[in-house]
């Protein structure tokens, strides 16, 4: 596994790479992590039957970004009796050496494509130079590329420019085992153990950025909350830390919102919230295929998403959440309304987005898949 940050950085990539190491090493798989050397790091451990291998890097993020990428290519040369694949996590400079490393050594690599179509790592490299090189090296050596959503997968297909990659729509995975639903006394203790009583609690979990549109779902919920001739009651937890997160603050106390809407900042253990969650949102105006959406469906929490992403091909609208347009207000509110009249919609979704985690995206599977892929020629 070749990633520019790893454990104990967690970001949806993070999470997936860490999870996707310890499946393989459950079944006795050799696993080896490489990834940058953060301060107070050791250079090597072992994490859940994982090696993990950081490599020192030093001057800023340009000269950052190229050193881990020119060490992991000489690495990955001369070791490359110790592995059989090479799977990287995102298409960003290290792909560039597993992928040449893979030409010189006959090894079998992959390259997971992060994001949201707009924020995907394809549209975001044709913005620079090194990036427009980055791409058509790709086209040229014709690596694998796991796309995790369709929307992005059907625009790379079909867009002439990008006909030289090799394409495969592929899925992040979750465990589901560690992410499971709580019985109804478990989740009123849950909601009371972070802080909050036994009202319809609505959910966000991620980075707190503009294309989540996590304000603007705030302001959403603070017009239902006027137009309303009794106060709803129910609870926003909104969950995470990023650059929207001061904007956030002050909207929640400027829209007087204090009593329905609380900001945790950032969490390690996100369990606890999932227990507590009725419903998930995701409002976002671009996702690849959301790794908190996935673990709060194999908790048993029903789905409220924006149209868009892994989102679209994950949940069933009516059957294990509801699907709404992120610019529509309309239809938000009619999703939040259908909540609040009808408390047991939660629980029949929240069942229903049980089965679809189990079935199609429990991290079991998802090892599977990948062991097939890691083993073709």
């Amino acid at each position: 596994m070749l990633s520019q940050t790893f454990h104990p950085v967690i970001g949806g990539s993070e999470k997936q790479a860490l999870e996707i190491s310890r499946a393989l090493a459950r079944r006795g798989f050799g696993v080896t992590v490489l990834t940058r050397r953060p301060a107070g790091l050791p250079a090597e451990e072992v994490l859940d039957g994982v090696v993990i291998k950081r490599l020192s890097t030093f001057g800023p993020r340009a000269v950052d970004s190229l050193v881990f990428m020119v060490k992991s290519f000489f690495w990955m040369l001369a070791n490359r009796g110790a592995y059989d694949a090479v799977h990287v996590h995102l298409a960003s400079s290290p792909a560039v050496a597993a992928v040449l490393a893979g030409r010189l050594t006959g090894k079998k690599t992959l390259v997971k494509l992060g994001g949201g179509k707009g924020v995907d790592e394809i549209s975001l490299s044709q913005g620079t130079v090194f990036g427009r090189l980055k791409l058509a090296f790709f086209r040229a050596a014709s690596p694998e590329l796991l796309v995790m959503n369709g929307e992005v997968y059907e625009w790379l297909k079909n867009s002439p420019e990008f006909s030289g990659l090799r394409l495969r729509l592929f899925r992040n995975g979750v465990d589901t085992g560690r992410y499971t639903p709580r019985l109804y006394n478990e989740k009123i203790n849950a909601k009371a153990a972070v802080g909050l009583d036994n009202a319809p609690v609505f959910l966000f979990v991620g980075r707190l950025s503009p294309e989540k549109r996590v304000k603007e779902f705030v302001e959403t919920w603070a017009e239902l909350f006027s137009e309303a001739a009794v106060p709803p009651r129910m609870r926003l937890v909104i969950v995470g830390g990023g650059p929207e997160e001061a904007a956030l603050k002050r909207a929640v106390a400027d829209l007087g919102l204090a009593g329905s809407v609380t900001l945790t900042g950032p969490k390690d253990d996100l369990l606890p919230y999932y227990s507590a969650a009725d419903v998930f949102i995701l409002p976002s105006i671009s996702e690849g295929l959301s790794n908190s959406m996935l673990e709060a469906m194999a908790c048993g929490v029903a789905i409220m998403a924006s149209r868009v992403g892994g989102a679209r091909e994950a949940i069933i609208p009516g059957l294990n959440g509801s699907l709404f347009d992120p610019l529509n207000k309309a239809e938000l509110k009619k999703c939040l309304r259908a909540h609040i009249a009808d408390r047991s919609l939660a629980v029949k979704m929240g069942e229903q987005a049980r089965k679809t985690a189990v079935d199609k995206y429990s991290m079991a599977r998802v090892a599977d898949d990948l062991l097939a892929i890691y083993g073709e020629k």
